[in-house]
């Protein structure tokens, strides 16, 4: 059971004495996420998918996360991140630091 953030968190401990494991995702896990928002398995994420899969990371912003997302890995301008655009796409999340609190 974890919740998703864009950010990496310092939370301290809760009062019930729980802590939280803070990480990064990992390239595979990532692509893997994008990938599970291609709606109409045509290989290509528009920016609808985009939103979504970024709404599912956490993002407080997802439109605005897509839409600067396409602007760093759509090299051919066409509105989509398709095969060979993903791993812009995933240098994006990497760098802006979507993580994981489980």
């Amino acid at each position: 059971m974890g919740l998703l953030f864009s950010k990496i968190l310092s939370l301290p401990e809760d009062q019930l004495g729980i802590s939280y494991k803070i990480s990064k995702f990992n390239d595979d896990q990532l692509r893997n996420i994008f990938k599970k928002y291609d709606a109409n398995n045509d290989n290509k994420l528009s920016r609808e998918e985009l939103k979504k899969a970024f709404e599912f990371l956490g993002s407080i912003t997802p439109g605005f996360r897509a839409d600067r997302g396409l602007h760093h890995a759509d090299a051919n301008k066409d509105g989509y991140v398709n095969e060979e655009e993903m791993d812009e796409l995933v240098k994006y999340a990497e760098r802006v630091g979507f993580t994981v609190i489980a």
